[in-house]
């Protein structure tokens, strides 16, 4: 009786686990069950001394299930955008503007030095004496090091792995516009699945701080109703309290959290010093972009482009195809020199940017249609780490991109200039989105869910971010289409129609991707 029971109570406890996880599967499952999908404008701007950020608010349906998150800033002359870290990936794709940036990858060894001295960067008018365990000369000036600097350019793509420290800067007359997309549902991010930047300066507020409260706020509200007589005492209450939090809790950055003393020692600095460091003298206009009063001066090469942006033939090569084909989920695949090409690649020497922008080189190119050009990890081998991908695409007047679905990868679409017609569908056949997408607007196409596209301007310019570092799509019309490659009997007999009528919507289309005006196709044909 007591081994039945025991068994009951098992029997119970996993009837139980089994209906909660179906219930967690189930709940996942109906955050990407769309009846509409929404193009979204940027719904919150912050304002800095040098320049604002605009964010999307990730709390939306659409970005919830792309596990994303998406923001814009914009740097003007002479602007630093100061040093962040992340608790998930990022892809920041350069819309206009040119000027630098820097990673700082922990444990890497700081690689551009030279001694503190005034006059050009190069000119090196003594060198350190080395290091001894006897005491050091403290009137010579130590030297000028830090991590490499790279120069960026419209149309780069740079990858920012989690954890690893980023800044910007615009050293040009032309303002840089600049969008980030933050992967938080990758594995690499082991907190919730809210964005969140660690500021390592200043003290301003999170880019994406206030939807965070709001959701708190959404989620902690009581099921019941509180009662006539407590609101008021309640409402009062809470703005006491929410006062209190503000004045208590202002935003600011990582090493404000320290007390001044842990800092004073660690640092081996001044009390002036480290009140700087923790943002206490920060004007509160600054933001998190500053303008740097006579530029920004850093050891940098004096040629405009670095050896990775110089044009590169993409032709077939074989090399380039002999990594593994089957890849682990988003996020998954860690960096492994064993699968690497050895000193070339490894994270403090790794390449973190590739241009994807307007080029002369695209990887498909309709004269009378459009082009494409995409980056995955065969392209910039980071991507692997990060999971990502991206592609950047024109489309010309009234030519379209066929209906096509990418197999393993959500997509965020972002308009950058024009409009274009777009229509979505999903698994039930249902047409979750079918508008016009403008500039500034961005859409998420969920993963299998099929899309097509066709420009209302001269030059539908979009750019596409991609959950998959290697991600693959399958275009449902056209040449080497889903249609193309079935029998003719199997055409014919799965939509019914004569051989004829089969032949002809199997072969009548003869491009690829990209369609030209229905005149100009028909002419091409011809």
């Amino acid at each position: 009786m007591a081994k039945l029971l025991a068994l009951s109570i098992c029997f119970c406890f996993l009837a139980l686990g089994a209906s909660s996880f179906s219930f967690r599967q189930q709940a996942e499952e109906n955050a990407c069950q769309f009846q509409r999908l929404n193009a979204q404008r940027p719904d919150n701007r912050l304002e800095s001394e040098g320049g604002y950020i605009e964010t999307w608010n990730p709390n939306r349906q659409e970005f919830e299930c792309a596990g994303v998150a998406l923001s814009r800033f914009v740097l003007r002359r002479n602007a630093l955008r100061r040093p962040y870290y992340s608790n998930a990936p990022q892809e920041i794709f350069i819309q206009e503007g040119r000027g630098y940036f820097g990673l700082i990858f922990p444990g890497c060894p700081a690689t551009y030095e030279e001694p503190a001295q005034e006059g050009r960067q190069h000119q090196h008018q003594f060198q350190r004496p080395p290091r001894r365990f006897e005491e050091q000369d403290q009137s010579q000036n130590p030297k000028e090091s830090h991590q490499k600097v790279h120069r960026f350019k419209e149309g780069d793509l740079i990858a920012v792995p989690t954890g690893v420290a980023f800044w910007i800067y615009n050293d040009e007359d032309a303002d840089v516009v600049a969008l980030s997309l933050t992967d938080t549902n990758n594995n690499d991010n082991q907190l919730d699945q809210f964005p969140r930047r660690f500021n390592l300066a200043g003290n301003q507020e999170q880019e994406f701080l206030r939807y965070q409260e709001q959701d708190s706020r959404r989620r902690s509200q009581p099921f019941r109703q509180p009662r006539q007589e407590d609101r008021e005492f309640s409402h009062q209450g809470q703005r006491d309290r929410r006062r209190e939090e503000q004045e208590e809790d202002e935003d600011s950055n990582i090493f404000s959290g320290f007390t001044p003393e842990f800092l004073a020692q660690a640092f081996q600095v001044d009390r002036q010093t480290v009140q700087n460091l923790r943002g206490e003298n920060q004007r509160e206009e600054q933001g998190a972009i500053v303008t740097v009063k006579g530029g920004l001066q850093v050891l940098t090469p004096d040629r405009d482009e670095d050896e990775e942006d110089r044009p590169q033939p993409r032709d077939f090569d074989e090399d380039r195809y002999e990594r593994p084909q089957q890849r682990p989920s988003r996020g998954d695949d860690r960096w492994d020199p064993r699968r690497q090409n050895g000193i070339e690649e490894t994270i403090c020497t790794a390449s973190v940017k590739k241009n994807i922008g307007r080029s002369s080189s695209p990887d498909i190119y309709n004269p009378q249609a459009g082009s494409l050009r995409n980056v995955n990890e065969l392209d910039l081998p980071i991507l692997a780490w990060l999971g990502l991908s991206a592609e950047h695409g024109t489309i010309y007047r009234n030519a379209m991109f066929v209906p096509h679905y990418n197999l393993n990868a959500h997509s965020i679409v972002v308009a950058l200039s024009g409009r274009a017609h777009i229509q979505v569908v999903d698994c039930r056949g249902n047409r979750v989105f079918d508008e016009e997408l403008q500039e500034g607007h961005a859409l998420v196409v969920p993963q299998n869910f099929a899309v097509a596209a066709k420009s209302q301007s001269e030059n539908f310019e979009y750019l596409s971010f991609k959950t998959n570092s290697r991600p693959s799509i399958a275009n449902l019309a056209g040449e080497n289409s889903y249609i193309a490659n079935l029998p003719e009997e199997v055409v014919a007999n799965s939509y019914d129609l004569p051989r004829e009528q089969a032949r002809e919507l199997k072969n009548n289309n003869p491009f690829k991707f990209f369609v030209p005006p229905r005149d100009q196709s028909q002419r091409a044909v011809a």
